[in-house]
């Protein structure tokens, strides 16, 4: 027993490492900027290989990738937690990483193509105006189409007019002339170049290059000034020209016509505009009719009120009036049904008279004297 396990070790160590998946070329796509995993493993995770190299086919040959310089520390090998892990992990991917790789045993070999997406700028070639005013903040517009695709560089340019050709300059990554601490990227992590400046000034007017491995996208920026606001009182001022000693007359009558004419300044007027003079008209129009139509208004209030008073009192006269004379009659309808004279006798004696009144129920004699 002992004999057959020995037999077994040295056939599994003879053996070696066989590798898993098909002989046939594997295509791996990725975007700059990201990363990619080259998959390469032993059939039997417990057997490890005695060699094991990654080539990069260029130049008409395999060469290693741990050895070549352009690789520097974007390259890991994933066999840290297993042996038999001979993936490779290639980081912050270049469109120059773009070709045929292989992971190579002592024994057999894996194929791997890969192609690297490069960066595709939004609008290419093309020239997109902005406008702003000065001391404002403006985003200048550049991404990929791809925003998962970061590309290792890219480069803005400001263009300045030398003689009849534009020359560009760079102001990032490279802070140079006015644009020095005024300019950065808004999101260097993805495809979104576009380009934050601040503090606007007349100078910032200009051409701006987006450039991104030959490729470009341009944007031409406009920068106004604010007006300030204008002086509503304006006023002429003459000015007295300076006169040198080689311009002093010789005649008289070059004399006369040198002297200098007396300047007055006009009166300050208040300048409005024919608009402002129109809507102050109106609106005096419109509230003088509202005036008298308030006016009229109450006018027209008072007088009915006066008018319905004056009725009540009329009738008021009219009533008491009537009942004045009905009060007059009935008191002298009285007094006439109360006294009633019935007789008056006549005597030629000495005797006085007698007369009788009846009142009503009562009868009442007065004695008269006679002469």
């Amino acid at each position: 027993m002992g004999c057959l396990y020995l037999l077994l070790v040295a056939f599994h160590f003879n053996a070696g490492c066989s590798l898993s998946g098909e002989q046939s070329i594997k295509e791996v796509r990725g975007h700059t900027g990201g990363s990619v995993v080259l998959p390469c493993s032993c059939t039997d995770l417990q057997t490890k290989p005695q060699r094991v190299t990654w080539q990069v086919y260029r130049g008409k040959e395999w060469t290693e990738v741990f050895s070549a310089d352009e690789y520097r520390d974007r390259l890991q090998q994933l066999n840290e937690e297993s042996p038999a892990n001979l993936s490779l992990l290639i980081s912050d991917l270049r469109e120059e990483d773009e070709g045929d790789y292989r992971c190579q045993t002592e024994k057999e070999s894996r194929f791997f193509s890969l192609f690297v997406k490069g960066c595709d700028l939004v609008k290419s070639g093309m020239t997109e105006e902005v406008t702003r005013f000065s001391g404002e903040s403006v985003v200048l517009l550049c991404s990929c189409t791809d925003l998962q695709t970061k590309p290792n560089t890219v480069k803005w340019e400001f263009g300045l007019k030398k003689s009849v050709n534009l020359h560009f300059d760079e102001i990032y990554s490279a802070q140079t002339g006015q644009h020095r601490d005024r300019v950065r990227l808004t999101n260097k992590n993805s495809g979104n170049l576009s380009l934050l400046m601040s503090d606007l000034t007349e100078e910032d007017q200009g051409d701006y290059r987006c450039s991104v491995q030959g490729d470009f996208t341009r944007i031409r920026l406009q920068v106004k000034v604010r007006e300030t606001p204008t002086h509503l009182w304006t006023t002429d001022r003459t000015t007295t020209p300076s006169v040198s000693p080689s311009d002093l007359p010789t005649t008289h009558q070059q004399a006369v016509d040198l002297q200098p004419t007396p300047s007055v300044d006009p009166p300050t007027t208040l300048s409005k505009s024919p608009t402002t003079n129109q809507h102050t008209t109106f609106s005096l129009q419109l509230g003088l009719g509202i005036l008298v139509v308030l006016l009229l208004l109450l006018f027209g209030v008072v007088m009915i009120t006066c008018w319905r008073h004056r009725g009540r009192r009329s009738r008021q006269n009219v009533t008491n009036k009537v009942h004045l004379d009905l009060n007059r009659k009935q008191e002298n309808q009285t007094v006439s049904d109360d006294v009633t004279y019935s007789k008056v006798t006549h005597s030629n004696t000495a005797t006085p008279a007698r007369v009788q009144i009846s009142t009503g129920e009562q009868t009442e004699y007065a004695c008269i004297k006679t002469n």
